[in-house]
Parts: structure tokens; C-alpha cells; sequence
């Protein structure tokens, strides 16, 4: 919990041995280590660490880290770090190595600044040329910028608002939202792998759509459950969208209205519903028999996979 140029710790388990070490990096506990204030408390001091990372650690058992999922930016609202998910395959997720976000058109000096202190190598916006054309992305120098256009319309590539403006939609329920999903899971094979290559190549990647939830919500679930996170964590990165509030929609309501159609029978596009990616999830093992049979389809090889758990996992158990 921040505290201003604090954070407040707390952790169960452990004795007084444990010790608190904060640093800016999520790799090296650095040197300012801190004894605990209370059993499983310490207050510690964060100035001067633009982005802090709390180390810690156990003489028993070892490190533990933690930091604040959410970057807070002037511009966008919904970069975070895919660190911290526990996995079933080892340790938690690593920490500063895949970054999801909405878009980055409106990222101030001081946005930019902070993405070019991040380590980050490598951008995949997976917006369609329509959207890149209106708002295209401000990254600082020195980061690789990839376009991996997806839709839920597939390989056509509209945007829902196109898709409304051709009289095709009145209402978008959780049920279309899953199926587009689906579309982007079985057309767009090649766009995961794309991904999923970088990032077992040791890229530091981000990835960004437009309100950072379907697009990026879906390429997270399978960068995620690659790693072996497990299902209940899968929903609640992709709930997390809800606890940052919805993205600008004022534009699209007054498409809606304009063209007479009632914008409640399309809240799903911007809210992130738990049940949605839960039926994703099913429907993908039904379909494709396991995770192992989706890698298959999206020609990721065992290997391939093996390096990104080993990129992407502390004390990470398999091969």
C-alpha cells in the first residue's frame, strides 16, 4: 500500500530474521534493506525509486517480489506488469518483463520517460490501421514499434464501430464478446506466436490495443496460461480493466444514439466481465482438446514455449 513516498509491507509467515530490501530493479535486491517495523509489517521509505520493487526475504526460504501492478501515467490508464501471478509450474511470474496497456497516443514527455526507464525493447500494437491512422502511438526513442492488427471481425479487420456504422450490430452481449475472442484466438495464430517468440528471446515486451481488454486481454491470457498460471488468475488480469475504470466512450455513445440504438445493449465493450474470459477459456479447451492442443494449432513448439516460461517464471520447474 503507497504512503505517499512510502509503502506500507506485509507478508504472513516468516520470524524476525526476515529482512525488506527496495530497489528499482525487480532482478537485484540492491542494498537499502530494512528490518521489519512489526511480525509481517514494515513501513518503507521509496523516494528517489521511480518505480519500486520489494524484496523480501526469508534466510529460510528466499526471496519474495512484489511491486504495484498498475504504472501510473498521465496518459494511459491501463498499463500494468504481467508479473506476480503464481504459477503452477514454479515460482510466480517475473516482474518487468511483459507489459499490457491501452493506447499509448496520448502518453505526455513524462509518460514517455517513465515507458524508456522500463527496460522495454519491443511494442506490439495489435490496432487496426483505422485506429493506428487516428492515434498513433508516442513511444520514446530506441523501442522497436510492430503492428499485429487484430479484430474480432477477423481477417476483415473492422473495428466494431465500422461493424455498427454497416448496420450489422444493435447490441453486443458477453456471448459475442467470447465469440470474437475465439476469432482472434483461431485467425490471429501467427500474431501469438509472434509475441511469444519475442518474449522467449528475451525481449522486454509491451502490448497495447485500445482500451487494453480484448485484444491485450486475449494475447495475456495465452502468454499467461503458457506459464501456468492458473484460471483464477487468468480472470483477474483480465478483470483488472473494471478496477481502472472504463476507457473514454463518449464518441461511441453518440454513435449509437445518433444511429438510434441503445448504447446499455453494449456496456460489454467496455467493462471486462469475469465470465467472459471464463467461457473463453472452456470453449478453447473444448476446441482444442488442452492449452497444448491451442499451441499446436498456433504453431507454437515445445521449445519455444519452454523458453518463455524459463524467461518469464522464477525457479521455474520444467523444460
Amino acid at each position: 500500500m503507497s504512503l505517499g513516498d512510502r509503502l506500507l509491507v506485509t507478508w504472513r509467515g516468516g520470524d524476525e530474521s526476515v529482512s525488506v530490501f527496495v530497489s528499482a530493479d525487480p532482478d537485484d535486491a540492491g542494498t537499502r534493506v530494512f528490518a521489519p517495523d512489526s511480525p509481517g509489517t514494515a513501513v518503507v521509505p521509496t523516494a528517489g525509486v521511480a518505480r519500486p520493487f520489494v524484496h523480501v526475504f526469508d534466510p529460510h526460504r528466499g526471496f519474495v517480489v512484489a511491486a504495484e501492478r498498475r504504472i501510473e501515467m498521465d496518459g494511459p490508464r491501463n498499463l500494468r506488469d504481467l508479473g506476480g501471478y503464481p504459477s503452477m509450474l514454479g515460482g510466480p511470474t517475473r516482474w518487468g518483463r511483459v507489459f499490457r496497456s491501452d493506447r499509448l497516443d496520448a502518453m505526455t514527455d513524462a509518460d514517455r520517460a517513465r515507458v524508456a526507464g522500463m527496460g522495454i525493447t519491443k511494442v506490439f500494437d495489435l490496432r487496426v490501421e483505422a485506429e493506428v491512422v487516428d492515434a498513433p502511438d508516442r513511444l520514446p526513442p530506441g523501442i522497436e514499434l510492430v503492428g499485429l492488427a487484430m479484430s474480432s471481425d477477423g481477417v476483415r479487420g473492422r473495428t466494431i464501430a465500422e461493424r455498427i456504422e454497416a448496420g450489422e450490430l444493435i447490441g453486443f452481449a458477453e456471448t459475442e464478446l467470447s465469440d470474437g475472442y475465439l476469432v482472434m484466438l483461431d485467425e490471429f495464430t501467427g500474431h501469438m506466436s509472434r509475441v511469444v517468440e519475442a518474449v522467449a528471446g528475451s525481449e522486454t515486451v509491451l502490448f497495447h490495443c485500445t482500451a487494453g481488454k480484448d485484444r491485450t486481454g486475449v494475447m495475456a491470457m495465452v502468454l499467461l496460461s503458457i506459464c501456468g498460471v492458473d484460471d483464477g488468475s487468468l480472470l483477474d488480469d483480465y478483470e483488472l480493466t473494471n478496477s481502472y475504470g472504463p476507457p473514454p466512450v463518449e464518441q461511441f455513445v453518440a454513435l449509437l444514439r445518433a444511429r438510434g440504438l441503445d448504447p446499455d445493449a453494449f456496456a460489454t465493450l467496455w467493462t471486462a466481465p469475469r465470465s467472459v474470459m471464463r467461457d473463453v477459456l472452456h470453449r478453447m479447451r473444448e476446441r482444442w482438446g488442452s492449452l497444448d492442443g491451442y499451441l499446436e494449432h498456433a504453431g507454437i513448439d515445445a521449445s519455444t514455449a519452454a523458453a518463455l516460461r524459463h524467461r518469464m517464471l522464477y525457479d521455474e520447474k520444467v523444460s
